[in-house]
């Protein structure tokens, strides 16, 4: 993978396809009324990927645990194939605010090394998708990512 050289702010295509490759799994998951826990992605710098899905606690101990994963392989996971993490995504199911009240979504947070704001400090991003019928495949629909801000990365 090649490092993020498009400015401050911008994900690099590869980093995008992880993150679209983890909400596709995710919705796929919704589709078929099965509950896809907490997922993470992590990528090192020659395309090797490594997941992981957390679904055996609460939702916030399974977000916490992808987090932590995250934080202690960023130097690599050898055993996995995995070198240094260039970049990681972290999925889950919850819910966001909108004017109209809550509603379902799948959240997702990435980050990749290189990744800045504009005062030029590290900084990882979260979006979310919404989503609507639950199990019911064919007619389950979903919106197209939205941003939902910026986080520190967890490396």
């Amino acid at each position: 993978m090649a490092q993020n050289t498009q400015g401050p702010g911008a994900v690099s295509p590869q980093l995008d396809a992880m993150v679209c490759d983890l909400i596709g799994f995710m919705l796929d998951e919704l589709a078929a009324g099965r509950d896809p826990g907490v997922v993470s992605c992590m990528e090192d710098a020659a395309g090797n990927r490594s997941e992981a899905a957390f679904t055996d606690d609460g939702e916030e101990a399974c977000l916490e645990a992808a987090q932590a994963l995250i934080a202690r392989s960023a130097s690599g996971v050898p055993d996995d194939g995995l070198g240094p993490v260039a970049c990681y995504a972290i999925g889950c199911v919850g819910g966001v605010e909108l004017e109209d009240g809550f509603a379902d979504a799948v959240l997702v947070s990435f980050y990749e090394r290189g990744l800045v704001a504009e005062n030029g400090a590290p900084t990882g991003y979260s979006a979310y998708v919404l989503y609507e019928g639950f199990g019911q495949g064919d007619a389950f629909a979903y919106s197209d990512p939205m941003p939902a801000g910026e986080e520190p990365p967890l490396f």
